[in-house]
């Protein structure tokens, strides 16, 4: 990476970590990242820090690396369908979709592409305070007031766009009371905004098991989905090989290795590609 682009990831970095009471909560809630990493990186001690964390950092805070090129995978295809068709219709869609094809990536890129998208991932620390000033300033506005006057900032302000559409990543990873929060703010803007409420199966599982069991809230969350998920659960068979050349990868014995390595993750196979070239690069 550049220094710009670790500078820029460094700013973001710092702005997620804000999110959080504490730097612990904050490395929790990453993978690969220390409490003591942080410090470095808030104290701008980062000659240590090889590229391959850069660029790992740099992926979980949403400054993804403008020279990594996306790939029409399943799962980028599929995303962005339902994306540009939720913005454009005012629809909303619930997705479970399986850790490790790309869902984050392909939303932040659809993020930065889009006018009048918004993005927040979910973590286990947000209470619904935090929740709704993360998400307030994804959009770029200063949270003020209590939750209920944050949440009618955020309704205010989405009705103010003209086909805006709300990203809600991760969301298995929040409190109960924060997913059923986030599910009356996106009721709330319903018919005026796109929503896409997205995790992993545990989402899904979670919320139909809330339903079955009748726990408060849950029977809401489903209907404010259409009472069915959309899922894709594996890549497809030529996926890792089209994220490879995607990125200048082409060599064949390069490819079959990562194919194998990378265990149907693409999170594994993007830090296998960095890898093979840096060792390009070095050689």
């Amino acid at each position: 990476m550049t220094n710009e682009q670790k500078t820029k990831a460094r700013a973001a970095l710092l702005r997620y970590v804000n999110n959080f009471d504490t730097p612990a909560q904050a490395a929790a809630s990453l993978y690969g990242v220390s409490v003591s990493t942080l410090s470095l990186l808030r104290n701008n001690n980062c000659e240590s820090l090889s590229d391959e964390l850069w660029i790992h950092i740099a992926h979980q805070v949403g400054c993804v690396d403008t020279e990594w090129k996306p790939a029409d995978t399943g799962a980028y295809l599929l995303l962005r369908i339902l994306c540009a068709d939720a913005q454009h219709y005012r629809m909303t869609y619930g997705i479970a979709i399986a850790t490790g094809l790309g869902k984050t990536f392909t939303a932040h890129h659809y993020t930065r592409e889009n006018a009048d998208t918004f993005y927040i991932a979910g973590n286990e620390y947000y209470n619904r305070k935090s929740f709704m000033a993360a998400l307030l300033h994804s959009a770029g506005q200063k949270a003020k007031g209590t939750v209920p006057e944050m949440m009618q900032q955020f309704a205010d302000f989405i009705r103010e766009r003209d086909e805006p559409l709300f990203i809600l990543d991760d969301a298995h990873k929040l409190k109960d009371r924060v997913l059923h929060q986030a599910v009356i703010l996106a009721n709330s803007v319903a018919g005026c905004a796109g929503i896409v409420i997205m995790g992993d199966d545990r989402l899904r599982t979670r919320i139909l098991d809330g339903v079955n069991e009748k726990r408060i809230g849950y029977d809401e969350i489903y209907k404010s989905i259409g009472r069915r998920f959309i899922s894709l659960g594996s890549l497809g068979p030529h996926d890792v090989d089209l994220v490879c050349r995607a990125n200048n990868l082409t060599d064949e014995d390069l490819i079959a290795a990562i194919k194998d390595e990378c265990n149907n993750n693409l999170h594994l196979a993007t830090r296998l590609i960095n890898q093979a070239a840096h060792y390009k690069i070095a050689a």
